[in-house]
């Protein structure tokens, strides 16, 4: 049921005697507190899911500095992963598109930056 059939449904049974004006206010109240929790609740889901899709797109320019690429790259896998259940389901996959794949570029950077400063050592 929704929050309005509920808000008559209870409407009716003050109207009925059934219950106080003041326990009609109070049940009023709860209702409409949860439905603003449940709101809230979906707003913040649906803001992982644009914060991974940004962080995914911000992975395209941290992958060349490493130190910086693999932190946002993993918090875009993680944001996009919690937000993937809500209406922004596809900015969320394209987050976690974005991060996976500059996460591996950003790991072959780190090794092949590693791989060029030991090899400058031998020479």
């Amino acid at each position: 049921m929704g929050v309005v059939e509920d808000l008559e449904k209870i409407k009716q049974l003050k109207d009925a005697g059934a219950i106080t004006e003041t326990e009609f206010e109070i049940e009023k109240q709860k209702l409409l507190n949860n439905d603003l929790q449940r709101e809230t609740t979906t707003d913040k889901k649906e803001t992982k899911a644009i914060v991974g899709f940004i962080l995914g797109l911000v992975g395209i320019i941290a992958w060349f500095l490493p130190i910086i690429g693999v932190p946002v790259t993993i918090l875009g896998i993680i944001f996009s992963a919690l937000g993937m259940n809500t209406k922004n389901k596809n900015k969320a996959i394209a987050g976690l598109i974005l991060s996976i794949v500059f996460l591996i570029v950003t790991l072959i950077n780190s090794f092949l930056g590693v791989l060029m400063t030991s090899t400058l050592y031998y020479y």
